[in-house]
């Protein structure tokens, strides 16, 4: 779907969605976790499953 009339307020560090978007409708909830891709030259954040988040977290919080 695509939409108009919204407004994002984007920074190097945050993306700032329009109030007006309905994120419950997405399916979306705080504590999400999205990756960056580049899918034929155009960037798209695609939700990654809870179990990988998860998996990727520890495997930045192991210790050797």
């Amino acid at each position: 779907m695509i939409y108009y009339d919204y407004t994002w307020d984007l920074e190097p560090n945050r993306i700032l969605l329009d109030e007006e978007l309905n994120i419950d409708k997405l399916g979306w909830k705080g504590g999400d976790f999205f990756e960056l891709k580049n899918v034929n030259g155009r960037a798209m954040l695609v939700k990654v499953d809870p179990l990988v988040k998860f998996i990727k977290q520890g495997e930045h919080n192991e210790t050797v």
